[in-house]
């Protein structure tokens, strides 16, 4: 392979870059699509990758007009946010780009367990027998997804929550940081579970869910 071609940029990036370096994947490119949101709480792209010349050679960064495909690359989504769908139909539509699955060599999937086109799976997470992730689903550091557990394309699984076994995560889908999903639990489509809620009951579409145990706060818009 010639390379790894992130696309799109976001805070969640360096840990695709400490992915890539712990597999000892070369980072060709990092294509952006989007301007930079002005936040004084964020670090801007081209300082996270100044930041990679001390373990390895930075990538170069480019726009979506002057990305053009090499053979050997492999190719990954970069934002966790709503706009993850739209990058990728852009994608599939402009290159027809098929997308690589990247699992840190510190977490843990079952050998009976599925995973879609462009999911990533971080450090020390784990992954339960016929779990299956549809594709561009994110799962952050130190997350487990039990058994049998179904997460529907583009949902997200935020540092440190626990999902039991034979749930059913819907589509675009949060699941925030430290939050507990318990078993057997349906979650629809686009349904955000705040940081730390405890989810014991099936929840809606489009709704925001807080507290222990978590109770509906604001209906989202679609």
């Amino acid at each position: 392979m010639s390379g790894l071609v992130i696309f799109g940029a976001s805070n969640i990036i360096s840990d695709i870059f400490d992915c890539a370096l712990a597999r000892g994947l070369e980072i060709a490119q990092i294509v952006t699509h989007l301007d930079e949101p002005e936040d004084a709480r964020s670090i801007p792209l081209t300082e996270r990758v100044a930041a990679l010349a001390s373990y390895t050679t930075p990538p170069a960064i480019v726009t979506l007009d002057q990305f053009v495909p090499q053979a050997g690359q492999q190719y990954l989504l970069g934002p966790t946010t709503p706009t993850r769908a739209t990058l990728a139909a852009l994608l599939e539509q402009r290159f027809g780009l098929q997308f690589c699955t990247l699992i840190h060599p510190s977490a843990y999937v079952s050998p009976m367990a599925k995973l879609g086109a462009g999911v990533f799976v971080g450090a020390n997470s784990a992954i339960g027998p016929g779990a299956q992730l549809a594709e561009q689903v994110f799962v952050n550091r130190g997350v487990t997804i039990g058994h049998d557990t179904r997460i529907d394309a583009y949902s997200r699984v935020q540092p440190g929550a626990n999902v039991g076994g034979l749930c059913s995560i819907a589509r675009g889908v949060t699941i925030g940081i430290g939050a507990t999903v318990i078993e057997r639990v349906c979650i629809g489509e686009g349904a955000f579970i705040g940081a730390g809620a405890v989810v014991t009951a099936d929840v809606a579409p489009s709704v925001l869910m807080v507290g222990v145990p978590a109770k509906f706060k604001k209906h989202l818009a679609n």
